[in-house]
């Protein structure tokens, strides 16, 4: 069976592709297994070299990726190029981690007693488009330096961004079957979770799907990590030291990747006596993210990634018209691309579910502090939150009543190979980044050494 992938700017159709037939399935499984099997015995060290070339590698075609991600989803190539150098700085994080993240010494009576986290095989990784080489990188260099490997399920509309990845490993000198990628179609994805070749499963995406994925990890008693969505709060406290830069911040939220990012500030939750003078301010700095040439490096927003993501996003924005949000700044929608759009909710209780993923920010007003926490907690999703104020204090305490992985005080929410990534509710479970992803898939071994 034959798929296409097609450009989100012109709907034209940039290539045809094949997915792959059972056999061809096995057969990739029983490489990966095969590869494992002399992977997971390599030295920490070894395999650090083997991510230094990778780098290296990726510099080298940095244009090339860059120019094949705004191609395949419509982003701005600026941003582009952002991703693909944040994706070698995640490498070049690991790297100059120790060997002594992978074992932890509980001190007792015995001679040595500790845990040992050691790989356990290869991981499917069902990823999205929205940042196809970040999203990709970010799940594969922990488990390849922990001595995982790597199977991967793209999306369909940025898979030649995919294929080109795996390229890159297999041209680095990763061995074959440390990286591949698996060109199959939904109903297949079961039967490779089923196989008991596959440990485990790294899913991003929508939190049904999730939901779905999960449920057949759990049936086989495979581990796995969900990443489903968000729906962040961007709150903004009377005393905000500067509030038209912190519109500008909301607003480079809110539209990052045109709005298609789990992390972007969705619902604006400002103090009502500052709420008009922000309403105004974003909606200056809205304006300035016009339709353009997607080369050319002033351009700050780019398309919705595939026709039937465009249709769904205009019929959201109708339904919130119709529940009588007010508009303080309409869309235009041409083909695939919105202009920047701005609606306030008169009613705080007003509730919807669904993530929107797309350049509209929604406004919710405040009048009291102590309602913040309900506001901010009335939605299924618990990703992230920003917190914009003077009071330090106040935010830390505020903090601990928001119900979401990441909560950052004046700093918009974003993903930092650093600090671990991940959210609560219908945001998922498990984490990414950070020293503790790697043990997200390992097996904790408990060691203990008597005289």
């Amino acid at each position: 069976m034959k798929f296409q992938t097609i450009n989100p700017v012109d709907n034209n159709i940039l290539n045809t592709y094949s997915f792959i037939e059972d056999q061809k399935i096995n057969d990739k499984l029983t490489l990966a297994n095969k590869a494992y099997e002399e992977w997971k015995y390599l030295s920490f060290s070894s395999r650090i070299e083997y991510i230094n070339k990778l780098i290296s590698s990726m510099k080298d075609v940095l244009d090339i990726l860059s120019y094949l991600i705004t191609q395949e989803m419509g982003k701005p190539i600026k941003q582009s190029r952002k991703e693909v150098n944040k994706s070698i700085n995640l490498c070049k994080y690991y790297i100059d981690l120790e060997e002594s993240i992978l074992f932890q010494n509980i001190y007792t009576e015995y001679e040595k007693s500790y845990i040992r986290f050691e790989p356990i095989g290869p991981i499917l990784g069902i990823m999205p488009w929205n940042y196809p080489i970040w999203q990709t990188i970010r799940y594969a260099i922990p488990n390849i330096l922990l001595g995982n490997v790597i199977v991967l399920k793209p999306s369909i509309n940025t898979v030649g961004c995919s294929i080109l990845l795996e390229k890159i490993f297999i041209e680095s000198g990763f061995p074959k079957g440390i990286f591949q990628v698996f060109l199959i179609d939904i109903p297949k994805i079961e039967l490779v979770i089923a196989n008991p070749i596959i440990q485990g499963v790294s899913f991003t995406g929508s939190y049904l799907t999730g939901s779905h994925i999960g449920n057949i990890a759990g049936k086989y008693i495979k581990k796995s990590v969900l990443e489903l969505g968000g729906n962040d709060s961007f709150i903004v406290m009377k005393d905000v030291n500067n509030i038209q830069k912190t519109a500008k911040f909301a607003t480079e939220s809110r539209l990052n990747n045109t709005g298609q990012s789990c992390i972007s500030a969705k619902r604006f939750i400002i103090d009502h006596s500052i709420v008009d003078d922000f309403i105004d301010l974003v909606i200056q700095e809205m304006k300035k993210y016009n339709q353009g040439d997607l080369y050319d490096e002033s351009t700050k927003i780019g398309y919705i990634a595939r026709s039937d993501l465009s249709e769904k996003l205009y019929k959201q924005y109708k339904n919130l018209i119709s529940n009588k949000c007010k508009i303080c700044l309409k869309t235009t929608k041409n083909g695939n691309f919105f202009s920047p759009s701005l609606l306030r909710i008169e009613d705080n209780n007003l509730f919807f579910s669904e993530e929107i993923f797309g350049p509209i920010g929604l406004v919710y007003t405040f009048y009291h502090e102590k309602e913040i926490p309900s506001i901010v907690n009335a939605t299924c999703y618990g990703l992230g939150a920003s917190i914009w104020t003077k009071d330090l204090k106040k935010a830390e305490i505020l903090s601990k009543k928001i119900n979401t992985g990441m909560v950052f005080v004046n700093e918009i929410v974003k993903s930092d190979p650093r600090f671990p990534f991940g959210g609560v509710k219908k945001s998922g479970y498990g984490r990414e980044l950070s020293a503790l992803s790697i043990k997200e898939f390992s097996n904790w071994k408990t060691i203990i050494i008597k005289k």
